[in-house]
């Protein structure tokens, strides 16, 4: 069995194998890809696609990126009437835009440029793997990456988490290729690759941990001498450093991120373990079958190239579990670093089921056990993700439409969502994100109009008091304009 193995999928011509799973990857990544901004974390998704809409709309200026929402972006309560939203190096967006200019604004062209990275890592996820291990292997970790049903859709949002995860792969491949031909050119390209993948998201500095095994592998101790290594890290720390110290001349522009590290004090708690191992990677990203060939990879044993190289790109990702505590806990998303890591494992530990069991017998069982597995990933997987991609609530996207049709476009819009700006963004005007008690401050502060799609006391006192646009079963848009005056009277006493 094994030298068929060899045969199909270590030849040079296995390469040739990975257009079809490339083709597929993209195929089945664009499922619902018309979705309009309001599937699973959309409030994130929203303000991410604000942020290139804007870019049109007001004026390319990527040192200052703005979203939609006119209210304080953080715990600090810091006015930010310039709508800041500094956060990653706004790349991704800046790509956006130029989809944007040349075929107009569709969120379809945002959600294709995370697409192409997506896809894109599936080559150069091949390319590193085959670095260290076989093609065979290489080609079932590009295999496992392209359909991971997580990976489906986290590989088409509109977030720069694609983006990131493939320079981050991008450039282990890189330095790996560096290490092995002593390349300037490649230090420099691996070092360009590095910035990037940190600009987009600073988390990207767990990745010095694989590195600097490749480094002590390389040179031992005496890396410390290595000027290549200063170049390197110079080349992939300046540029973040630089913006890090330009948005924070703008702390209203910035989100309050002091809570993703511990909030609560929930690391190594019950709940963290809970929900990282149990919840996260076992149900919902390698869904049990692949969980379990996961474990069986870490165990298989390491091969000579391939040293501790994916222990220590595994342990990196598992830093920023532990640093990152409540981050991870808290959002979903947060877990797509562990993804590329997570497919060459699961893929060692599919191919050490392949080919090891003694007799026929055995060994039969044992290939049973590992497609069971990995069909049970799969299909699991899909079952878990395949709500990510429903409208749950398509009323805010119909009250979105009513907005953009029938109000000014300079009209400033309250669009009370829970502080979510999903629904704002679907209003194509600026605004406020909460409602309650504070539209008439808000309406002191410039706010021309309310949209509901909540009939609750707030909405129907204010349908009394100023007069209705448009009302319907779903939602309601409401003048405030002409009872502006007699609010900001009474806030000013």
């Amino acid at each position: 069995m094994k030298k068929i193995l060899d045969l199909l999928f270590d030849s040079k011509y296995t390469i040739l194998l990975l257009i079809p799973i490339v083709i597929g990857a993209v195929f089945v990544r664009t499922y619902r890809i018309h979705n309009p901004v309001a599937d699973w974390h959309s409030w994130r998704q929203a303000d991410t696609a604000a942020v290139s809409r804007n870019f049109v709309k007001d004026g390319f200026n990527p040192l200052f990126p703005q979203y939609d929402a006119l209210n304080p972006l953080n715990e600090t309560g810091q006015p930010n009437p310039h709508r800041y939203f500094f956060a990653e190096f706004p790349l991704y967006n800046i790509l956006t835009y130029v989809a944007y200019i040349n075929f107009g604004i569709h969120e379809e062209y945002a959600r294709m440029i995370s697409i192409f990275f997506s896809c894109l890592t599936v080559i150069f996820l091949y390319l590193l793997v085959s670095h260290y291990s076989s093609k065979r292997v290489a080609l079932l970790s590009s295999f496992i990456f392209a359909f991971l049903p997580y990976n489906i859709f986290y590989g088409q949002v509109i977030l720069p988490d694609p983006m990131y995860i493939f320079f981050s792969v991008t450039t282990l491949y890189l330095v790996s290729k560096w290490l092995e031909k002593d390349s300037i050119f490649l230090m420099v390209l691996s070092g360009v690759s590095a910035t990037l993948a940190i600009l987009e998201k600073p988390y990207a500095l767990v990745l010095v941990i694989p590195i600097a095994y490749l480094f002590y592998k390389k040179w031992g101790w005496k890396m410390v001498k290595k000027w290549g290594i200063f170049v390197f890290a110079a080349i992939a720390l300046v540029p973040f450093l630089w913006w890090r110290h330009h948005i924070n001349q703008h702390p209203e522009g910035m989100f309050g991120t002091t809570w993703l590290f511990n909030q609560g004090n929930i690391r190594f708690t019950g709940a963290y373990f809970r929900w990282l191992l149990y919840d996260r990677m076992n149900r919902l990203i390698f869904a049990t079958g692949g969980f379990v060939l996961f474990w069986i990879g870490i165990i298989s044993g390491q091969r000579k190239k391939e040293g501790y190289f994916y222990l220590a790109w595994l342990l990196g990702i598992f830093a920023f579990f532990v640093v990152i505590a409540k981050g991870n806990v808290t959002h979903d998303y947060y877990q797509m670093p562990i993804v590329p890591i997570g497919c060459v494992l699961v893929a060692l530990g599919f191919d050490f089921l392949l080919t090891h069991g003694i007799g026929h017998i055995r060994r039969g069982i044992s290939i049973i056990v590992g497609i069971s597995l990995l069909m049970m990933m799969f299909a699991f997987g899909w079952y878990e993700v395949r709500g990510y991609f429903n409208i749950n609530h398509p009323e805010i996207v119909e009250a979105g439409k009513a907005v953009d049709r029938l109000l000014p476009k300079d009209a400033i819009v309250i669009a009370p969502y829970d502080n979510d700006s999903a629904f704002l963004y679907q209003t194509n005007r600026h605004g406020f994100t909460y409602g309650g008690d504070k539209i008439p401050q808000y309406i002191k502060e410039g706010a021309t109009h309310l949209v509901s799609v909540n009939f609750d006391d707030t909405t129907n006192y204010w349908m009394g008091k100023c007069s209705v646009v448009e009302k319907t079963n779903a939602y309601v848009i409401v003048d405030l304009r002409l009872c502006q005056q007699n609010i900001v009277a009474t806030l000013s006493k």
